[in-house]
């Protein structure tokens, strides 16, 4: 598979992903009061704030990788691209302020805990609706002209052990990432929703892709089994 493929397949189930909050938060299950329920299984959990946390995390990584977009075209730089970001893991102490990287370098760094720019997105259904229409159109803007190469495009991932740590990633890799730990939150969100306040809700809200796939998988295997077992009764019978 081309990184063109690669990047456009990530791409589409992460616009699926995105879209089972899409129409969790246009539901009839959802208001006000139900987003911004607190959990009594998880303390200070809300639905509200788990699809706001969703959205800081997309938000930090398109926010660097417009940045660093921004600052390659002020260079006129055509060949940052195809640059690779040295695999030695770097630690400092936590007191200490991070290494400045390197003007060609994306960093991403989602422990920076930069809130929210609209206060409103974790209280208001209507507003965080608006947020996630708001981030599918920003993926495909980012990601219209990229013909793959942003997929394979390496980034220096910080984390906080509370040591500061970084590695090597890719933006292909951190996009999956952020898909996979959007589901993670839905899941939990959908916990709120129908184990606390017994709310009907998508069934696909909180699953992940492969699961889909292999329950899609085992329905068609379970079909195709059925019609086998109809012929071979069928052809006994004309014995």
């Amino acid at each position: 598979m081309s990184s063109k493929e690669a990047e456009d397949s990530i791409l589409a189930c992460t616009a699926q992903i995105m879209d089972q909050a899409v129409r969790i938060l246009r539901s009839s299950s959802i208001t006000s009061e139900t987003f911004q329920f607190e959990s009594q299984v998880m303390p200070n959990s809300t639905p509200g704030k788990h699809l706001r946390h969703v959205l800081d995390h997309f938000r930090i990584l398109l926010d660097a990788i417009e940045s660093w977009t921004h600052r390659s075209l002020l260079r006129g730089d055509q060949t940052s691209s195809s640059r690779s970001i040295s695999t030695e893991f770097v630690t400092q102490s936590s007191s200490s302020m991070p290494p400045r990287a390197p003007a060609d370098v994306l960093v991403v760094d989602y422990d920076t805990r930069v809130m929210s720019r609209i206060p409103e997105l974790e209280t208001s259904p209507e507003v965080s609706l608006h947020e996630f229409e708001a981030t599918v159109d920003r993926l495909f803007r980012v990601f219209g002209s990229s013909q793959g190469r942003l997929f394979t495009h390496p980034i220096r991932l910080r984390a906080t052990t509370p040591f500061l740590v970084e590695m090597d990633s890719t933006i292909g890799r951190e996009l999956w990432f952020c898909s996979l730990h959007a589901i993670h939150h839905y899941a939990l969100a959908r916990v709120i929703l129908v184990r606390e306040l017994g709310l009907t809700v998508d069934p696909k809200f909180g699953v992940a892709p492969s699961t889909l796939v292999h329950r899609q998988w085992r329905k068609e295997s379970s079909l195709i089994g059925a019609g086998h077992d109809q012929d071979s009764q069928q052809a006994r019978a004309r014995l």
